[in-house]
């Protein structure tokens, strides 16, 4: 009988299992690998925030899956002042964490990364080394090495959106 507190239980194991499953389906999203995710969600009566949590990172999947199976980026229209004649790829609101979280948005175009919030910061894509995603959380890494910035993104379809677009563009 005591040893059932020491045992790990089989919903929780079961939840780390579906977030393994879906960061491999993020790596490379497809419809079937998104469809077995989607049937295996929580049971939303007994734990309805994660069931929750697991529908929007479907949500994101798919988001991803458009996006990671287009030829061409995404093109988003928009004659906010801080990316000036670039060509943007997403705009995204996202908050800026640190010891105060500061809210903006995020723009990815062909020369760069802007975040414009309390201030306006830029990087072109030379000078970034790497950005990591884990959750709705961005790291962004510079070329010196050192974290950059990180970004929390207001859902998961952002995060992976963001993530894939920022990686494609870096690549170029």
């Amino acid at each position: 009988m005591i040893w059932r507190v020491f045992k790990k239980s089989s919903s929780h194991s079961s939840t780390d299992s579906w977030w393994r499953d879906a960061e491999r389906t993020a790596d490379a999203p497809t419809a079937a690998a998104i469809d077995d995710l989607a049937g295996r969600i929580a049971d939303a009566d007994a734990h309805p925030d994660e069931a929750e949590r697991q529908e929007e990172m479907i949500d994101g999947l798919r988001q991803l899956a458009l996006v990671a199976a287009a030829l061409e980026l995404p093109v988003v229209v928009t004659q906010h002042r801080v990316i000036g004649a670039d060509r943007c790829h997403v705009v995204t609101p996202v908050s800026l964490t640190g010891d105060v979280s500061t809210p903006g948005k995020l723009f990815l175009t062909g020369e760069r990364l802007v975040f414009a919030g309390g201030r306006v910061s830029a990087w072109p894509w030379h000078r970034v080394r790497d950005i990591a995603r884990r959750g709705r959380h961005l790291v962004l890494v510079g070329t010196d090495g050192a974290e950059a910035m990180q970004l929390q993104c207001n859902t998961y379809g952002d995060a992976l959106v963001i993530e894939h677009v920022a990686k494609r563009l870096k690549r170029r």
